[in-house]
């Protein structure tokens, strides 16, 4: 008994997230050395300092004291916490420690008094109080007094011989002191204003020179303008620079920067962002990096840079030791550069995500308006630019980094080259829009193993792509693809994870031509994610080569019935099923999971998740079955779960249900009874499907036909005449986007002569509303749908998207009367099937409130209403 309650007491710890301590336990103490008094507990330092010397059971080295609107700290609050090994005290008032107040911390490591009021930066550079000896790293930012701030220096910290790293507001005009040379464990300072105060307008050769022996300096966010050519030529140890969102840099001034680092140990360089958001596109120029080329180099950060273009043999300066790439959020278009990227021989890793992607238009005003064509020049001469020096150094990488004489190319005779040792390729949400068919890469990446090129809009995959030989994981999700050609897998033949949900590929997969070989070479393929890819049925042998797979996930379609050859499927032990219209699991599909699992010595698992499972005479072999393995069952008693009478029952409920299977199909009469019901609901579901699959035409003929019999005949039908409407357009709307459209459409299209139809003013009281509609669409020459979230909410508008999309198939002679104009960023999972479908044979117009885009958006839309 002694031993289950001590067990339980172990448990009942294990599973806590945090325990309460401290005085009067208002203190958090997630782990065993970790005590958190932080977020204005208001306790007083020296109660929390006297708890922690009483309670001789603890060991807290790890205190955490932040904003509790302390202001002074002195040696009699303190003395019961000098055991501390690291101590937070930011986001306090501190403006006042007594000088050896925090000297007899003998074990502290790490202090954070940032964000204070402490007199840290003060003309005579000295603190007016003593800092433990054994500090390792020491965080004092966010202690700047802006209106000293001309006068500011950095404190003297030659004392502390242990300090490696030092977190500092930056100052303006000001440098480090000779000090600092002195501090040989010093490895590590930053200036960052991302989080604290930082303003260095200008880096001038002496600003940094005393950081002799620092390896890593954090420059991002310091309103930087200026670099002289040697303003890190002093730092010989300098592995690391940060100088990411200083805005007015640009990369004409970079040259300075990448000068300097020829006579460092440069091997980590950012500098990101070194525009605002929004300007013309960036072109990187033959100088702006060409003295990267003389360092060790092993990391590159650009991202948000507006890159668009890269000067022809640029990249044949990229020295060979460049390693990673990071050019996330920039611009990339086509140019010759696309043909050298042979010459980042040792390039192992790039990471190119989010091309294009729109910005926050706010992000205008927050940040500095600079005019790009006042950037200062560079007087410098980079020896590498010299036609010879790249010819050179273009042989020395054998052929695969080709010098470019000009810009003129023969895209058909000249071939891009590859970084041959190039292991990982991100290229996501990058709004790529093409038909991938054969792309030939060379020479063959052997080392690649990693590829993302998810949301895109790759639409078609014909391949052959690659060769890929060695690629182990491929992410090609959320592209709009419906169609894989039978080649394109080819060269993937060592693939081991592919990722390609949400698509559009349940019909070539059920195709009886391609769904038996899109993955016949995939034979390596461990892990399969199909989810959310329209799938009501798979060919049986669409998985029948893939001998090593392992999960399978098919969660999100529209599957009935899984009726798929398992035979050489030895490895599959994990099948995700969830959200389908799955009934039953087949017998042979069942058998081979308990065969596998036993062979393979591991539980198997399915997930049934949202789908409806129903006690059923017809299925008691799978009920009976999936009870016994319910531990295998994922979720197994949150399961939708049915008895005879169709009642939602409970997973208890159920089990119950099922275990008096073997009594109540005993008769004959359930059976036929059973059978009877099930015809009725076969056929109710076939004909009910078949109405709702063509539930608008149906709508849109009968409401047709109504007027044609009620209502009353056209002049123009009867004289044989060429139709003339009362309206230019029917505006379909939302409510909630009534103020768009009284405020910003009207007037505008009004202002042009076209007169509007609008709901709102111009249906006919006491009429009934979807003859209102139908009349208002036939009155008028066009119709436009206003697409928002709260559009896609309202029956009504989906109602008139619908009939005008019938009106423009039936009654308008194939002519389209119906415009979709885009008002706001709507998900197109939100999207009906009618909508998605319309959207990719039909033209729309996105609205925008970005100057340039809106006047366009206005000109293409009253061209549209006037055609």
């Amino acid at each position: 008994m002694k031993f289950v309650l001590l067990f339980a007491s172990i448990i009942c710890i294990v599973d806590s997230s945090s325990l309460s301590c401290g005085p009067d336990g208002l203190c958090q103490c997630e782990h065993i050395d970790v005590m958190d008094c932080s977020e204005n507990k208001q306790l007083p330092l020296r109660n929390v300092c006297d708890y922690m010397d009483d309670s001789k059971d603890v060991n807290i080295t790890i205190l955490h004291l932040e904003q509790n609107g302390y202001k002074y700290i002195r040696t009699e609050d303190i003395k019961g916490c000098k055991s501390l090994k690291t101590l937070f005290l930011k986001l306090n008032e501190i403006s006042y420690i007594e000088d050896v107040s925090l000297t007899k911390f003998d074990n502290l490591k790490t202090l954070d008094m940032s964000f204070n009021q402490l007199d840290i930066y003060n003309k005579r550079g000295t603190l007016a109080f003593k800092l433990p000896l054994s500090l390792k790293k020491l965080v004092l930012n966010g202690n700047l007094n802006v209106t000293d701030y001309g006068g500011a220096m950095y404190p003297d910290l030659s004392n502390l011989f242990n300090v490696e790293q030092l977190i500092f507001d930056g100052l303006k005009d000001t440098n480090f002191p000779e000090s600092y040379s002195e501090i040989q464990s010093l490895r590590s300072v930053s200036l960052s204003g991302l989080d604290g105060n930082c303003s260095i307008p200008y880096v001038s050769n002496d600003t940094f020179q005393h950081l002799t022996h620092v390896r890593t300096l954090n420059l991002s966010f310091c309103n930087i303008q200026n670099v002289t050519a040697g303003a890190f030529e002093k730092l010989k140890n300098l592995e690391v620079l940060d100088l990411s969102q200083n805005m007015n840099i640009g990369f004409r001034k970079a040259m300075n920067v990448t000068y300097s680092l020829q006579f460092t140990k440069i091997k980590s360089l950012n500098i990101s962002k070194l525009y605002p958001t929004f300007g013309l596109g960036t072109q990187i120029k033959l100088q702006d990096l060409c003295y990267l080329w003389n360092t060790n180099l092993t990391e590159l950060v650009l991202n948000d840079n507006r890159i668009e273009l890269i000067d022809r043999n640029v990249l044949i300066l990229t020295p060979n030791t460049l390693k990673i790439i990071r050019a996330e959020g920039n611009t990339f278009t086509f140019g010759p550069y696309l043909y050298q990227l042979g010459c980042m021989s040792h390039l192992e890793e790039f990471y190119g995500n989010f091309q294009s992607i729109v910005r926050d238009p706010h992000l205008y005003m927050k940040e500095p308006n600079t005019d790009e064509s006042e950037l200062i020049t560079i007087n410098l001469n980079c020896p590498y630019t010299a036609p010879e020096v790249l010819k050179n150094i273009s042989k020395m990488k054998r052929g695969l980094c080709p010098y470019l004489k000009d810009n003129k190319i023969n895209i058909n005779k000249t071939f891009p080259t590859f970084p041959t040792k190039m292991k990982r390729l991100e290229f996501s949400n990058c709004g790529m829009q093409y038909n991938a068919t054969d792309i030939l890469v060379k020479p063959v990446p052997y080392k690649m193993e990693y590829i993302d090129a998810s949301d895109n809009i790759l639409y078609s995959w014909i391949g052959p792509c690659g060769p890929f030989p060695n690629v182990k994981y491929l992410n090609l999700s959320r592209n709009y693809c419906s169609h894989i050609g039978l080649n394109f897998f080819d060269s993937f033949k060592n693939l081991e994870n592919l990722q390609i949900q949400e698509n559009f590929l349940g019909l070539v997969l059920s195709n009886e031509y391609y769904g038996p070989g899109i993955f016949e070479k995939l034979s390596k393929v461990k892990v399969m994610n199909l989810s959310s890819n329209i799938i009501s049925y798979l060919h049986p042998t669409v998985f029948s080569n893939m001998v090593h797979l392992t999960k399978l996930d098919l969660s999100v379609n529209n599957i009935e019935s899984l009726d798929i050859d398992v035979g050489s499927l030895n490895n599959l032990m994990h099948l995700n099923l969830k959200f389908n219209f799955i009934h039953s699991v087949p017998s042979h599909l069942r058998e081979k999971l308990e065969l596998n699992s036993k062979r393979l010595n591991k539980n198997f698992t399915i997930d049934l998740s949202n789908n409806t499972l129903s006690v059923s005479c017809d299925e008691k072999d799978f009920l009976e079955w999936m009870v016994k393995h319910r531990m295998n069952m994922l979720n197994f008693d949150h399961y939708k779960f049915h008895n005879m009478s169709g009642q939602r029952v409970n997973a208890e409920r159920f089990v119950s249900d099922v275990m008096k299977l073997d009594m109540d199909c005993g008769s004959y009469s359930l059976p036929i009874v059973a059978c009877s019901i099930g015809i009725s609901v076969y056929l109710s579901v076939v004909i009910g499907g078949a109405i709702y699959k063509n539930r608008w035409n149906l709508r849109y003929l009968m409401r047709m036909n109504k007027i044609k019999h009620f209502g009353y005949i056209r002049l123009h039908q009867y004289f044989n005449e060429p139709e003339r409407f009362m309206y230019d357009a029917f505006i379909s709307y939302a409510n909630e986007d009534l103020r768009f459209i009284l405020d910003v459409m009207m007037p505008k299209l009004e202002g042009h002569g076209l007169k509007l139809c609008l709901h709102d003013k111009d249906f006919l009281p006491g009429n009934n509303i979807a003859d209102n509609i139908l009349q208002a669409i036939g009155d008028s020459r066009k119709t436009v749908a206003v697409i928002s979230e709260q559009f896609l909410k309202s029956e009504w508008c989906l109602f008139e998207f619908n009939m005008a999309r019938m009106e423009s198939i039936y009654s308008r002679g194939g002519n389209s009367c119906l415009i979709i104009v885009i008002l706001e960023d709507v998900p197109t999972r939100n999207m009906s099937n009618e909508m998605l479908d319309w959207m990719r044979t039909n033209t729309y117009i996105e609205y925008t409130q970005e100057e340039n885009g809106e006047l366009l958006f206005w000109d293409n839309f009253l061209r549209v209403l006037n055609a």
